[in-house]
């Protein structure tokens, strides 16, 4: 195309020669920039939900990004689908080149989005044994130290802003609510409260339509029974967010995963990222 359009010098009449060629270079080049930008998630069939595979639970494994995680996003290129990867935050400040250098590679992929799962992942027991989580029956101080430095981090180690957070063990209170309404940044909540959203995005969890099921088990069966139930009221869901722990996937469990996929792709679903449920707001 560039080598016609230089042959053809009436169709610039007001430039010529060398400031012609760069003109025509910059041309070229921005359109190779636009080509390598993602696009919006393709828009799901009538009646068809989009699809958010939340991933918990990212964190290094001797120094690197586990194997198990890692056949996850080759998966995702190879089939081209959006997934979401929660990262526990204190992996991001350990001494791990090799893990931030994969975390890098992954994201260069278009087709992974990072978000906030905690600084720790960590749970205690009060005085009188019951259980306190990060974003769970904590102060106010702690639930905001967290979630500001795994913000931190992400934009110092990966250059990422995290649009979404999801909590450890999905365990929320109000002051979770309150400091989510204090990080502008966050704009989706995953699994959160749908009746004090912090001024968030919600997306809500389906208990019957999961990836896993018992916890850390994919389940096609159960998914298939709880979709195919889910899908017969009205109004239909319009998106399902599906959670699962693909650094605990072995062979088998991973091969249940990929069949779960095919299922959804012949239903009609697209995959998406938590923050292409932004535009669900106002549809």
């Amino acid at each position: 195309m560039l080598h016609d359009l230089m042959k053809s010098p009436r169709c610039f009449p007001f430039l010529s020669g060398s400031v012609l060629f760069a003109s025509l270079l910059l041309f070229a080049g921005f359109g190779r920039l636009a080509a390598a930008t993602p696009s919006a998630a393709e828009p799901a069939p009538a009646g068809a939900p989009l699809i958010v595979l939340k991933l918990d639970d990212m964190r290094a494994r001797d120094g690197k990004v586990p194997a198990a995680w890692q056949r996850v996003v080759d998966f995702a290129v190879e089939r081209k689908i959006r997934i979401s990867v929660g990262i526990i935050c204190n992996s991001l400040a350990a001494d791990n080149p090799d893990y931030i250098a994969g975390l890098k590679k992954i994201a260069a992929t278009g087709l992974v989005e990072f978000w906030h799962h905690g600084y720790t992942h960590g749970s205690s027991k009060d005085a009188d044994g019951g259980r306190v989580t990060e974003f769970s029956r904590s102060s106010y101080e702690k639930q905001r130290d967290s979630l500001l430095r795994g913000m931190q981090l992400a934009q110092e180690k990966l250059g990422v802003t995290f649009i979404a957070f999801g909590a450890p063990f999905n365990a929320t209170d109000a002051t979770t609510a309150r400091v989510l309404s204090e990080t502008p940044e966050i704009r989706v909540w995953l699994y959160g409260n749908t009746r004090d959203t912090g001024g968030k995005f919600v997306g809500r969890r389906v208990g019957s339509v999961n990836i896993e099921n018992p916890v850390h088990k994919p389940n096609l069966a159960a998914l298939v029974k709880g979709f195919e139930a889910a899908m017969s009221q009205e109004p239909r869901p319009r998106y399902f967010v599906l959670q699962g722990h693909a650094g605990g996937w072995d062979d088998e469990k991973f091969a249940e995963f990929v069949r779960i996929v095919d299922y959804l792709t012949k239903q009609g679903c697209r995959f998406g990222f938590p923050s292409d449920l932004l535009s669900l707001q106002d549809s």
